[in-house]
């Protein structure tokens, strides 16, 4: 059923009577819980049925760099990727405990210490990190979700695409930071989501016009309203090309920026559903 395909990140307990439950969705995607939440998000899960994920971390963990969201899998520092490593195995355990059904991980992202190091050295860490991130997915027997973000050179220069085909993940498209990304790294968005689209096993939901939408609002709720003439992704568009059967989820405030319009998040839920339905 669609509504079991569509949810919404959940960072806080409110987030699911808000997000998930007030738009009668089935589904969240649960990231950086405060540890004494965790029992009551578990409690959350039986009472309402919910299909669920994890954005790498489910628990907000006092030992790793802000924000969470951050990844060094493609960093030269030895160290700096192992500690993501740890952050991933222990982000695995509780997918197993809660019974997600798969975790999002970033990568690949932008290296933050390649200053001087050769390209051929770069790549070889990202292929290396490929390979424990599949150990682990198989050892745990959950799937990863590899959401690529930033001016990483690996999201258009055919690697992503030969990770994708000989290693057991998937990918998680993510409408903003793939808009952003094919600005800062000068490719088309539309034919990366056509070449991409066998591999995708989850989308995120959100949009924005460049970075400068990025730094003042952060995620932007999707809406009707957004005109790709302006710079916004073409959400309707991408929808048609990747013609979801997997996991699609609103990665963005319960509310819509009132500088950009306060427009009602709501409408955009009910106009991607609207969309869904007609592709099913």
């Amino acid at each position: 059923m669609l509504k079991d395909r569509l949810g919404f990140h959940c960072h806080s307990l409110k987030h699911i009577e808000h997000g998930v439950l007030g738009n009668s969705l089935n589904r969240g995607e649960f990231f950086n819980f405060s540890p004494e939440d965790i029992a009551e998000l578990k409690k959350e899960l039986l009472k309402n049925g919910l299909f669920r994920s994890i954005h790498a971390p489910l628990v907000k963990l006092d030992w790793y760099p802000d924000p969470p969201t951050w990844s060094f899998l493609c960093d030269v520092d030895e160290d700096s990727r192992n500690r993501t490593f740890k952050m991933v195995t222990e982000t695995l355990a509780h997918a197993e405990d809660i019974g997600a059904e798969y975790i999002i991980v970033h990568f690949p992202i932008p290296c933050t210490d390649f200053s001087g190091e050769s390209e051929p050295k770069l790549e070889s860490i990202a292929w290396k990190s490929c390979d424990q991130l599949a150990e682990l997915s198989m050892k745990r027997n959950v799937s990863i979700h590899i959401e690529g973000l930033g001016n990483s050179p690996y999201l258009n220069n055919g690697f992503l695409i030969q990770a994708l085909e000989q290693y057991p993940l998937r990918y998680c498209f993510d409408t903003g930071h793939m808009n952003l990304a094919s600005h800062v790294n000068e490719f088309d968005l539309y034919e990366f989501a056509e070449e991409i689209a066998p591999f995708v096993g989850s989308m995120h939901l959100w949009n924005t016009r460049g970075a400068e939408d990025y730094l003042t609002f952060r995620h932007i709720a999707v809406h009707p309203s957004q005109d790709p003439e302006e710079g916004w992704a073409d959400i309707k568009r991408l929808l048609e090309i990747l013609q979801p059967t997997y996991p699609v989820i609103f990665e963005s405030p319960a509310s819509y920026p009132e500088a950009l319009g306060n427009h009602d998040y709501q409408d955009g839920v009910k106009w991607v559903k609207e969309i869904l339905e007609t592709l099913s």
